[in-house]
């Protein structure tokens, strides 16, 4: 603590704010020389919602769904292949800033597209915790725009907004409970835009020390159309610093892959 006497001469008054600086930079320092932990708050990537919670001021995340197939449709859409990222980054204890893209993305079409996925831009903002006296969630919200930096042919016409309320709860037997709800939006077969309602959960459990496995599942839905999903996975952490995890999933709708398999992992700094 800095003592201000009543009447402060201009070289005391230099002395006290360099102390004021130096305990600044001492703190952080001593926050970020801290060991960084990838089980908290936890990867986005291994299942289909987002944790409510945000990464420490200063902390980072680099995920990666490094294989992430879907197959065709029953209404005949083509297959892909994608290798996607998650960039996450603590700007404050409660806010994260991220960018995330499908990455390089190949089509199963006649034309074999392929290329970079476009960009998305996010932001994730931790509200609440959780109080289990009450049995209420903790609560975040995402706000997220998809652009159209990325190959020709995976670019829109529009900037895509979406919106998710993000919530984590603890039930009983140590199960997880995380669920989103909100929007997306696309572009359609006619070149505008649509939205769709957007919901996600999934219920966590930890098996074995370090692995957890879950069952999942989305519906998007709007204008007529419904993609839906149920699935589920595992995650193994091995090292504090570094999960995997794997993700499998049967489309319910005619306009959903019939099956995805997904394999990625995730580093904290």
């Amino acid at each position: 603590m800095c003592y201000f006497p009543r009447k402060l001469k201009n070289h005391h008054f230099l002395n006290c704010i360099g102390i004021i600086i130096s305990c600044f930079f001492i703190n952080s320092a001593f926050a970020a020389s801290s060991e960084p932990s990838i089980q908290t708050p936890g990867a986005d990537l291994a299942n289909f919602p987002n944790s409510a919670f945000t990464l420490p001021q200063g902390r980072a995340y680099l995920e990666s769904s490094s294989y992430n197939y879907s197959s065709r449709t029953r209404n005949d859409m083509p297959a892909q292949i994608s290798s996607g990222y998650l960039l996450r980054y603590g700007l404050l204890d409660d806010l994260e800033v991220r960018l995330m893209s499908n990455g390089y993305t190949w089509v199963d079409n006649e034309n074999k597209t392929n290329g970079l996925s476009p960009q998305i831009l996010d932001v994730k903002w931790h509200l609440l915790d959780e109080n289990k006296d009450s049995s209420l969630p903790a609560i975040g919200i995402e706000v997220s725009v998809q652009s159209n930096w990325g190959a020709s042919a995976f670019k829109s016409n529009y900037w895509l907004p979406a919106l998710s309320l993000n919530f984590d709860q603890t039930l009983p037997f140590d199960i997880a409970f995380e669920y989103n709800l909100g929007f997306i939006s696309q572009e359609n077969a006619q070149g505008k835009k649509e939205y769709q309602l957007a919901l996600s959960w999934a219920l966590q459990r930890e098996v074995f020390e370090d692995v957890a496995v879950f069952v999942n599942g989305y519906t998007n839905t709007g204008n007529g159309l419904t993609t839906s999903a149920v699935g589920a996975g595992l995650q193994w952490t091995p090292l504090q610093r570094v999960a995997f995890f794997t993700n499998l999933s049967a489309g319910l709708t005619q306009i959903t892959p019939n099956f995805s398999a997904l394999v990625g992992f995730a580093i904290a700094f």
